[in-house]
């Protein structure tokens, strides 16, 4: 080591100022020289790496730094010339030449190198159109972006604008837009104040797992929530009617890549909806019980027009039929009178004249005297049977008993069943309806006379109608199968009466007939509701039955049914009058008991 530095620093050959014969002007000239280039030389490495240093983005910036050493090995050459004038270690300079050489021939190889680089880099002029196509698609897009914002604050004012709650999110639940309304619901001043947060950040919290499962039922299968009406709890913990509707949004692949949800307060409307419905309901029910009062006004108008038609011929026939029967008597007794006269007169003259006796066979004077009291008989007989019928009739319509009073109801029973006679006796059609009455000993019950024949009325015919309906499917039955009716069946009507406490007396009404369908039990008493085909019933009957027992007499009306055991109606009124109580008074008579059932 030590004999190479001393033969690099050996100065055993002759200076190179012997070459300049050591004249000072040219000896300076080359040393200024030298210097000069030295200096240069130097400087513009320090300028390339400058210029690498602040241009971050020149490309091939370790070529400026090839660039710099070359440079720099150079410089020292002009150095070491200045050096070797006096010094003449030229083993070191011709190794800083060597090294010099080395730098040259790497820094030309790597141009070769770059050559179709630097080619390819634009001119100034490519540089400059550059520019100036990027300007002009910057302002483009700066232009679209203004004209994107514009529209997203127009869509953002029309979504503002609606008065629905409008939102949409991503799969992942997260929201991505909203409304300002949507966004005062949660919390938040303005709509994008929501954008990137989830259900778990809002105020809903609670709720967080029931909307997350309804959002990913609509996520998984792609069928929209339209319009479904749901009740909730608001913050406040008032009950509010929301409209909901959740609807998946797809793209060009129909691929679900989101949500679009809105909802609406509807509790006005619901509201509305409600007092619409009940006022509707009021208003049918108005309407009900309007045409329920028309038709009952009718139906009274009806049996007061019958009962004054009954009471009426009644009292026309009355007059006829007692001048009749009362005369009977008088006709009877002269009757007598003139056959005992003819008995005399053949026994005191027994051959009378031939004109006599001939007269005697023309007439049949034996039969004539046989048969004469017998007609009396019958003409006396029928006369009863009117005078009763007109009795009943008077007894059912009551005419002079509108106001409650006092009587008894085996009369109201009893000529009910004279007016149903012609229903109840066997025709061709029918058999006879046998009619068993087993009345107890009841005292006189004040009430409306005429109404409870009325009652009694209504629910006699329907008995009358159960036994039919019964008597004909029975008759078809029998005609199916070629077999007689017979005596398998026999249509009975049972009324009964008893005093069940010292209050209440109970009529009971019962018949074998087809019994009361299951289906209609429930409606039996409500007006117009009938079993019956159509045309052969009003239903009114058991309604205005009802209200005569239950508001007129504050008594009950019930029944017992089953298909094979026929129907029970079971009346039970109060003996003595029970009247309402109005304006905390009571009507009631004093001395009077309320009903006990």
């Amino acid at each position: 080591m030590n004999e190479l530095l001393q033969t690099l620093f050996s100065e055993s050959f002759v200076p190179h100022g012997h070459c300049y014969l050591w004249k000072p002007g040219l000896v300076w000239l080359n040393v200024i020289s030298d210097i000069v280039i030295f200096l240069a030389y130097y400087s513009i490495p320090i300028q390339l790496l400058y210029i690498v240093r602040k241009r971050g983005d020149i490309p091939f910036d370790w070529v400026f730094c090839l660039f710099g050493g070359f440079i720099v090995a150079c410089g020292s050459g002009h150095l070491m010339e200045v050096w070797t004038l006096w010094h003449p270690t030229y083993w070191l300079s011709s190794l800083l030449k060597s090294f010099t050489a080395a730098i040259s021939i790497g820094t030309a190889l790597v141009l070769v190198t770059l050559i179709p680089q630097i080619l390819a880099i634009p001119s100034p002029k490519d540089i400059l159109l550059a520019n100036q196509k990027l300007e002009a698609e910057i302002h483009e897009r700066q232009t679209v972006e203004a004209a994107l914002q514009q529209s997203q604050k127009m869509l953002q004012l029309v979504i503002d604008t609606f008065p629905q709650r409008i939102f949409w999110q991503d799969c992942e639940g997260k929201y991505l837009g909203c409304n300002r309304l949507f966004a005062a619901d949660v919390g938040f001043n303005a709509s994008a104040d929501v954008i990137g947060k989830s259900d778990a950040e809002m105020t809903w919290s609670d709720r967080t797992e029931v909307f997350r499962i309804e959002d990913e039922q609509v996520l998984a299968t792609g069928v929209a929530k339209h319009n479904v009406d749901e009740y909730r709890v608001d913050n406040q913990g008032q009950g509010v009617w929301l409209r909901v509707s959740l609807l998946p949004l797809q793209n060009d692949q129909n691929d679900t890549i989101g949500l679009l949800g809105s909802y609406e307060d509807i509790t006005a409307y619901k509201q509305a909806e409600n007092q619409l419905k009940e006022a509707k309901v009021a208003a049918e029910m108005a309407l009900t019980n309007f045409q329920k009062a028309q038709n009952q006004l009718i139906q009274a108008e009806k049996m007061s027009s019958l009962g004054q038609l009954v009471a009426g011929v009644a009292h026309e026939i009355n007059n006829p039929i007692n001048f009749i029967y009362g005369n009977l008597n008088h006709v009877q007794q002269y009757t007598d009178y003139l056959l005992e006269l003819i008995r005399r007169f053949q026994r005191n003259y027994p051959q009378p004249t031939l004109e006599i006796r001939n007269y005697i066979d023309e007439i049949e004077l034996d039969f004539l005297r046989e048969d004469l009291p017998k007609i009396l008989n019958s003409m006396k007989l029928g006369t009863d049977r009117i005078r009763q019928i007109v009795l009943s009739l008077r007894n059912f319509s009551r005419l002079d008993q509108a106001d409650m009073k006092a009587v008894n109801i085996h009369d109201g029973l009893d000529s009910t069943l004279l007016i149903l006679q012609h229903r109840l006796k066997a025709n061709s059609i029918q058999p006879g309806i046998e009619v068993l009455t087993q009345y107890a000993d009841l005292p006189l019950v004040e009430c409306y006379a005429g109404q409870l024949n009325q009652v009694f009325m209504n629910l006699l015919s329907n008995a009358i109608d159960a036994l039919q309906e019964k008597i004909v499917a029975l008759t078809d039955s029998a005609a199916a199968n070629q077999t007689a009716l017979g005596k398998s069946f026999t249509p009975q009507i049972r009324i009964s009466t008893q005093q069940i406490n010292a209050q209440t007396v109970q009529i009971e009404i019962a018949d074998n007939g087809a019994g009361i369908p299951a289906a209609a039990r429930s409606r039996l008493f409500d007006p117009f509701f009938t079993t019956k085909p159509v045309g052969k019933g009003t239903g009114l009957g058991l309604s205005i039955s009802y209200q005569i027992i239950v508001d007129k007499h504050q008594g009950h009306l019930d029944y017992d049914s089953s298909p094979d055991g026929g129907t029970t109606f079971r009346i039970q009124i109060p003996i003595q009058a029970v009247y309402p109580s109005v304006a905390g008074q009571n009507l009631r008579p004093s001395g009077r008991s309320p009903l006990l059932s």
